[in-house]
């Protein structure tokens, strides 16, 4: 059985509009002029503007496709509750599962490692016993690695990572936020280069539950 950690994840960005800056300056001059032919361009000045003010459904024509490998089952129930983009998963329907590796906080953990070995050779015997593996897939813990694809325009990506790039969530989320985060700004800084979370953009709106830990940084700069 294998063990990877958080910070093992990888995330391949698959699929991105071209020219993400024109598509933008289209949308733009469509809502305010009559006449397309001279588009203006789109800086990183106007993409803060229009994240302050909150215009940002012209973000909606820039979509990006991520395909995400060795993240948690549980990692799963939390990007969907999001209810933004598309998701395909592995299913633990229609495969064997017994292959997938978990994915935890440290490998080095041997109560983790013990816990976990014991669900998966009670998977096993289930399936040995006669039990289809859609059945036996219920003794599987919510550590067992997931691959997905993630299809998501910018605007709800925008949302997505104020939310999930805060210190107040879990660490395998805000690895996870950190790269997806370095890929789009790589493919499109004028926008992304603007983005993070509440603290970053505005101020926190956390309240009592803010988190103490200080002005947020990038995972990979920490």
């Amino acid at each position: 059985m294998k063990f990877k950690e958080y910070n093992e994840m990888k995330i391949t960005l698959e699929q991105a509009t071209e020219a993400p800056d024109g598509m933008l300056a289209l949308a733009l001059q469509i809502t305010q002029k009559r006449d397309l032919d001279n588009l203006g361009l789109f800086s990183k000045r106007l993409a803060k503007y229009l994240l302050d003010a909150d215009h940002t459904s012209p973000f909606e024509h820039v979509v990006y496709s991520f395909r995400i490998e060795g993240v948690s089952r549980s990692f799963l129930a939390q990007i969907t509750r999001h209810r933004m983009g598309s998701f395909t998963a592995a299913s633990q329907h229609y495969q064997e599962y017994g292959d997938y590796p978990c994915i935890i906080k440290d490998k080095d953990d041997e109560l983790t490692q013990k816990a976990l070995l014991q669900s998966y050779l009670n998977y096993h015997k289930l399936i040995k016993d006669g039990a289809p593996v859609w059945e036996a897939r219920q003794v599987l813990p919510n550590a067992a690695s997931v691959n997905i694809l993630w299809t998501v325009n910018a605007r709800a990506l925008v949302n997505f990572l104020q939310q999930r790039l805060c210190y107040r969530n879990v660490m395998e989320m805000q690895i996870f936020a950190d790269k997806i985060l370095n890929l789009v700004s790589a493919h499109f800084p004028e926008l992304w280069n603007c983005v993070g979370p509440q603290c970053f953009m505005d101020k926190c709106k956390q309240g009592p539950m803010k988190c103490s830990v200080g002005p947020w940084v990038r995972w990979g700069d920490k």
